[in-house]
């Protein structure tokens, strides 16, 4: 008898646990279907935050054309990141239900690191490398202009583009010339397409709304792909560990075919780094260097930091 009564008691603490179990996994189901079909939780208000580069305005109008008056249940991430795909500077989205109406959605965008040149054509590139967008592109994307007018323009602007080609040509030896010259590099000015291409690195995209260093890369770009440019790939770690008093003034980036990096800041110095590898090391003996010159009264203009332990540096200080 012992034994029978033992098993009952514990089948009647088990039950409880049982029920208690039931309860936790059905109660928020059936809130939940009852939520999904319930008019209390329509959408009547929606927030955004993290908008530093994707147009706040624009993006919030999509939003609420696409999910006021939806069930606040039934709204996704992924259903809010395919409302939000136009924004080519958008990396991720999350979304918080405030209940009982008001959708909130979080951005986490993608950070520009440099501008990369393909010979013809400008695009914003991320520091993870991921090719954001091409510039006519951004411009577009934080502009009140629809996509028509801005096809009109380029239609428009086609034909003055082509006749002031020349012009650019025969002025972009001399440019780059001048260029290298206020930086203070004693190397032999380019000619001919490779002035050009400087010329064109030192002017930047047209319209441009970023501050950020420009690059030519050497193989094909892609806008909303990662890069595969060796060039742009040996340029994101250099360019991201300078500290942003240094970054800010990068005007060009170049990257040889054997992935040794020069930095050209606007007001010089011409800066040669090398490969990425010590890059921190690089960067303290740099700014080490800028110091001393500022202390001294003298404008660096060249600098060598390839070997960060032995500095070269022009002018040569007394």
């Amino acid at each position: 008898m012992a034994k029978g009564g033992g098993a009952s008691r514990r089948r009647s603490r088990l039950l409880p646990t049982l029920l208690l179990t039931a309860a936790i996994l059905l109660v928020p189901t059936a809130v939940y279907a009852w939520g999904r079909n319930s008019s209390s939780f329509h959408i009547k208000k929606v927030e955004l935050s993290g908008a530093r580069l994707v147009p706040e305005r624009r993006a919030l109008r999509v939003l609420r054309r696409d999910y006021l008056g939806r069930n606040l249940f039934t709204v996704t991430a992924h259903d809010v990141r395919t409302s939000l795909k136009r924004f080519s500077y958008i990396a991720d989205v999350g979304v918080d239900r405030d209940f009982p109406d008001t959708l909130k959605v979080r951005l986490v965008e993608y950070r520009p690191a440099l501008y990369a040149y393909d010979g013809s054509r400008w695009f914003v590139v991320a520091d993870n490398g991921h090719v954001i967008t091409e510039v006519t592109q951004a411009k577009e994307t934080s502009a009140t202009a629809s996509a028509s007018s801005s096809a009109a323009a380029q239609a428009a602007t086609a034909g003055a583009s082509t006749a002031t080609s020349a012009a650019a040509g025969a002025d972009a030896s001399s440019t780059a010339t001048s260029v290298l010259d206020a930086a203070g590099s004693t190397s032999t000015a380019p000619t001919g397409k490779e002035a050009q291409r400087l010329a064109a690195l030192v002017a930047g995209p047209d319209g441009a709304t970023l501050a950020l260093p420009r690059l030519a890369a050497s193989g094909t770009v892609r806008a909303g792909t990662d890069t595969t440019d060796a060039g742009v790939r040996a340029a994101l770690p250099v360019v991201a560990v300078l500290p942003a008093a240094l970054r800010d003034k990068l005007a060009v980036v170049e990257v040889s075919k054997d992935g040794l990096v020069t930095l050209r800041f606007a007001g010089g110095p011409v800066v040669v780094w090398g490969d990425s590898k010590r890059s921190l090391a690089k960067t303290l003996a740099l700014r080490a260097v800028l110091d001393r010159y500022s202390s001294s009264g003298k404008t660096c203009t060249y600098a060598d930091v390839s070997i960060p332990d032995r500095v070269l540096a022009r002018p040569v200080l007394k």
